[in-house]
């Protein structure tokens, strides 16, 4: 049960880090926020695939952490489909948006490449158990809440600004959002 969560780990941190050098569109280079960001996941990264690798965890945390990465992979692969005729640009770039995705799980959550990434820390942390890996998890997800709101400010001030609100209200940010149930006054 290890070396399958240390290979599904090892799968999604390889996807990710592809991500990071072939997909995600930096029109002025890397920033100095992303190559910070880069060098902590991948710190990180390397720890957790260790981390899994030497566990001494019980088998149902081994098997939760190979769910979160398969999850956490399969989430990422399907925002990368979504996208790819069109990459998006890395986190902390300074662009403006001139398009916007609703197509993939664009449709259910407006970061799912946050949602992904972290999906993977808590599987990590679930699987191995270790302390760093679990500092990991709060590390990383104040970088992407951070890179987030950066890029909703980014669409509030884009030629599409208006479209990105709309959607904004319709679809939730990390997580899917609950449909409304229609009462008799929304009629």
């Amino acid at each position: 049960m290890t070396i399958a969560a240390t290979l599904t780990c090892a799968a999604a941190f390889s996807s990710f880090g592809w991500g990071v050098l072939r997909f995600f569109v930096k029109p002025a280079g890397p920033t100095p926020r992303a190559v910070v960001t880069a060098a902590l996941g991948l710190f990180f990264g390397a720890w957790h695939l260790f981390a899994i690798a030497t566990a001494t965890t019980d088998a149902w945390r081994l098997m939760l952490g190979i769910a979160a990465h398969a999850v956490s992979g399969l989430l990422f692969w399907s925002a990368v489909r979504a996208c790819r005729s069109r990459p998006l640009t890395a986190i902390f770039e300074a662009d403006l948006p001139v398009r916007l995705v609703e197509t993939g799980p664009y449709a259910y959550v407006r970061h799912p490449f946050y949602t992904a990434y972290t999906i993977f820390w808590l599987g990590g942390w679930v699987a191995s158990g270790s302390i760093v890996t679990l500092i990991s998890v709060p590390v990383m997800l104040g970088i992407y809440v951070h890179g987030a709101r950066e890029e909703e400010r980014k669409f509030a001030r884009s030629s599409i600004a208006g479209e990105y609100a709309d959607y904004r209200r319709r679809v939730g940010a990390w997580l899917p959002r609950r449909s409304r149930q229609t009462t008799s006054t929304d009629r």
